[in-house]
């Protein structure tokens, strides 16, 4: 799944080139980050009580609430970059100078 956002993400990119836009692959900055490691940079599925949950049994635009779960709901922070993530984010954008960006493009 990574892969394929990883790709969607670089054709968006280079389809805004003229408009100055460049991408930098975040994927060596989650190395021993990723879902299933020790230290997760990207959440997994988060659930919350009904109520507290991002999306409601109420809600007519969703159904992620699941009897079966109990009475939860999935939260939007699910498959969303946690602490962890945000910063090894940062540091894969942080590094993208000049010399990385033509390196990129080539």
């Amino acid at each position: 799944m990574a892969q394929y956002f990883e790709d969607k993400q670089r054709d968006l990119a280079v389809s805004k080139a003229s408009a100055g836009v460049r991408y930098r692959s975040p994927q060596t900055a989650f190395e021993g980050k990723r879902i299933c490691d020790a230290l997760e940079g990207i959440n997994g599925v988060v659930a919350g009580p009904n109520g507290d949950g991002d999306f409601h049994h109420d809600d007519d635009a969703t159904q992620l609430c699941w009897w079966f779960w109990g009475d939860s709901c999935l939260r939007r922070e699910s498959y969303h970059p946690s602490k962890t993530g945000t910063t090894a984010y940062t540091q894969a954008f942080m590094t993208l100078g000049p010399a990385a960006i033509r390196q990129e493009d080539e």
